[in-house]
């Protein structure tokens, strides 16, 4: 008998081991599962033009604007907002949990376009404002904070008024909401007074600087340009080596050019820079 309790026993013990381990194998496997919802939490995307434009992500068809979701999918994302004849084209990146704000004024001449970009970014703080010209005064609430690009470390938690102006660009007025969870980032098109037709007569202005780039040499002898910014996207023509086009827009790895009297997108990878 003494021998068969000791069987017992460490039976016992064998099957107390067994559950343990059950125990924290469930465990591991439901704190895995809430890491990964959490992980996967969809982001927000709101997007408004003037005039109303059909908005596209990823090449998909989400609506006309204003648009509002805040069920897509978080990360980086090709935008189009789409009208008639103009278009705005640019890399987003949405992060989980959060709203990303897009604000655009269309026009059929870049120059003439205005907008900002408004989103968060998790694990830093402050407000970063960069603008298109650069080098554009900030006034935030009524007080003056420089010249874009620029960190504002002082703001409280809460909603302001942003203004940039530049020389020779119409003032851009927009509303933001910060937090100390996150930087918030505000990427701001100012529009041209000259591309707007806003200049009166005689009147001197500091003509913006364009930026040129020249096509280096490539494996075909030639690089496509294309309607839109995506291997995909119709060509409307070619460019060769050598050639200097003027750049009015540049988002990730492509660059829209003037060519032949029209817009077009090229490939960064075989461009390089010139002086104007």
């Amino acid at each position: 008998m003494p021998a068969l309790a000791s069987i017992t026993k460490h039976q016992s013990q064998v099957v107390k081991k067994i559950l343990l381990i059950i125990y924290l194998l469930l465990l591991t496997i439901l704190l895995s599962g809430c890491s990964t919802v959490s992980f996967n939490k969809p982001a927000a995307l709101q997007v408004t033009s003037t005039p109303q434009a059909s908005v596209f992500l990823d090449g998909k068809h989400l609506g006309k604007t204003p648009f509002y979701s805040d069920q897509i999918t978080a990360g980086s994302h090709s935008i189009k907002i789409s009208a008639s004849q103009t278009s705005y084209v640019d890399k987003i990146t949405l992060t989980s949990g959060t709203l990303t704000v897009i604000n655009r004024e269309l026009a059929d001449n870049f120059m003439a376009q205005s907008g900002e970009n408004l989103w968060l970014e998790p694990g830093l703080t402050g407000t970063l404002i960069i603008s298109r010209p650069s080098d554009a005064y900030i006034t935030i609430d009524g007080k003056s904070y420089g010249k874009t690009a620029k960190l504002v470390q002082d703001l409280e938690d809460g909603d302001h008024k942003v203004q940039l102006t530049a020389d020779g660009f119409i003032p851009r007025e927009f509303a933001i909401k910060t937090s100390s969870k996150y930087r918030l980032i505000a990427d701001v098109t100012i529009a041209s007074q000259i591309a707007k037709g806003q200049v009166a007569p005689n009147t001197p202005l500091t003509l913006p600087q364009t930026k040129k780039i020249e096509i280096t040499k490539t494996p075909q002898g030639f690089l496509r340009v294309r309607k839109d910014a995506s291997l995909t996207s119709d060509e409307i023509g070619r460019v060769s080596t050598g050639d200097q086009l003027e750049v009015i827009q540049e988002t990730g790895e492509w660059v829209k050019v003037i060519f032949e009297g029209k817009q077009g997108w090229i490939s960064k990878t075989y461009t390089k820079e010139i002086g104007n």
